[in-house]
């Protein structure tokens, strides 16, 4: 609703993601759907597995950020009015439990750095969640759920903060 785009969910594991993510893809295509675009910086730009399921469904696939200098990404996205919340960090990257639920600012970008973390995450170190921004009609409340550890990994849950 804050950005006037419908959001398609399902669950899965490893083993059947993709197909789940194909079958997305198609009620999305089904909506109206014509392309399927990334924040990817490093993923080839032809032959990347988005590349592979874009062309099963027959949708078209767009990576604006593709080979875009890391730090300036980030930089020109907060500097836009994007707010981002770190939801999964992995601990054997450098990442600390500690760095959940922070918000991406340049201060924090220069600490990631700092710590030989990549400032987008694009080596895997850390997700985001876009919670406000220029293209929102408003800012999605939340509020910080649980911490689940699974492996490598921690992850907050983020619940809507509804009065």
């Amino acid at each position: 609703d804050a950005i006037g785009l419908p959001v398609y969910m399902t669950s899965s594991s490893w083993s059947d993601y993709e197909s789940k993510f194909i079958d997305l893809l198609h009620q999305a295509k089904a909506h109206g759907a014509e392309v399927l675009v990334t924040g990817d910086l490093d993923m080839p730009q032809h032959g990347c597995w988005h590349d592979k399921v874009t062309q099963q469904v027959g949708l078209k696939l767009g990576m604006p950020l593709w080979l875009r200098p890391h730090k300036q990404v980030v930089e020109e996205f907060i500097s836009l009015g994007f707010h981002s919340v770190i939801v999964t960090v992995n601990l054997k990257l450098g990442m600390r439990v500690e760095d959940l639920g922070k918000t991406l600012t340049l201060e924090y970008i220069q600490e990631l750095e700092d710590r030989g973390i990549d400032p987008c995450g694009e080596g895997g170190e850390f997700h985001t969640t876009v919670i406000n921004g220029p293209i929102f009609n408003k800012a999605i409340p939340i509020r910080h759920g649980e911490i689940v550890y699974h492996e490598e990994y921690a992850f907050l849950s983020l619940e809507l903060d509804q009065p």
